[in-house]
């Protein structure tokens, strides 16, 4: 066999994790053996460094259906990243992230991902999204990928969500047991912290959309860009401040202008497929929006307002959970 005899003074043994359940927090555990514009972290699996973002785990198969839990998180240094890359200006607002899920090769979920203060995140977002894989998924090389990567653009979500949302997302952990009795479940999500949020799939067609106004998180304190700066850092942070203060104002004048209810509609769009997704509110009430889903979706439905509202958070309510 050709190779078969090839060998280097650096050559690894590959590892592969055995039994379950497996639970992976570290790019340094032996069982991640492929990452694609995924930095490894100490403690966390990696952090998206692309437009999209894979790793692979390297498991022994155990010949019966599993579920498999992948946890994300936004937080200030992911911000940061998309900021010094993407954001064209640094008045630019703080867009969300929306992201999907895929795990050997299929769309499993998706999640909006938004820094916002008043809500049990502050400052950042985290969710885990769950998902079930077949025994057939995992036969034959034992190897489990997991990616993020970015979703459909409908022109009614121009502008509302950050182009290249994955980029500097952070994968905490991964997680696989065996699979309970029932099918994985669609989670209830907690507050988005915007006016976007994600029916996961297999819900009802009736389900609630609540609304809550919310602040937006301040502005990320910016690194000194000079060395003048660098080498006076209470003038440095003393401009920080400043202009915290003024985005702080300009943020709160334009949360005071949401009218929560008043005449507000939803959109959607099947993340699978990228098609419209027909939704109709059928009832209004403090709080929120009763909806029915009038099309069919084969993946995660994108849900945005209509008109959109930075000064809302939405949480969809499934019947139920």
């Amino acid at each position: 066999m050709i190779g078969a005899w090839f060998a280097t003074d650096y050559d690894e043994p590959q590892h592969v994790i055995e039994g379950l359940p497996i639970e992976v927090t570290s790019g340094r555990d032996p069982g991640l053996g492929i990452v694609d514009q995924v930095v490894r972290g100490q403690g966390i699996v990696g952090r998206v460094t692309g437009d999209h973002g894979a790793v692979g785990l390297k498991v022994s198969s155990p010949g019966a259906g599993t579920r498999v839990a992948v946890q994300i998180h936004l937080d200030e240094v992911g911000t940061r990243w998309w900021s010094d890359r993407v954001r064209p200006s640094r008045l630019a607002p703080e867009l969300p992230r929306v992201v999907l899920l895929r795990a050997q090769g299929r769309l499993r979920g998706a999640a909006v991902l938004a820094r916002r203060q008043g809500l049990r995140r502050a400052g950042g977002a985290k969710l885990t999204l769950e998902f079930d894989l077949t025994a057939a998924e995992l036969d034959g090389d034992g190897l489990l990928m997991v990616e993020l990567a970015e979703p459909p653009r409908p022109g009614w979500a121009e502008g509302r969500y950050s182009a290249r949302s994955a980029l500097g997302v952070r994968i905490d952990k991964i997680s696989v047991r065996a699979q309970p009795p029932t099918t994985a479940a669609p989670a209830a999500h907690p507050d988005t912290g915007c006016d976007l949020a994600v029916l996961p799939p297999g819900s009802p067609e009736r389900f609630r959309l609540e609304l809550s106004p919310v602040t937006p998180a301040p502005p990320l304190p910016r690194s000194p860009s000079n060395r003048w700066t660098r080498r006076k850092p209470a003038r440095a942070g003393f401009k920080v401040l400043r202009a915290a203060r003024r985005a702080g104002t300009r943020v709160v004048a334009e949360v005071h202008k949401s009218r929560p209810h008043a005449g507000v509609g939803v959109q959607a769009i099947d993340l699978l497929t990228g098609v419209p997704v027909g939704l109709e509110v059928v009832g209004r009430g403090a709080g929120g929006l009763d909806v029915r889903r009038t099309g069919a979706a084969e993946g995660p439905v994108l849900i945005g307002l209509d008109p959109g509202d930075r000064g809302l958070s939405c949480r969809v309510l499934v019947p139920g959970r």
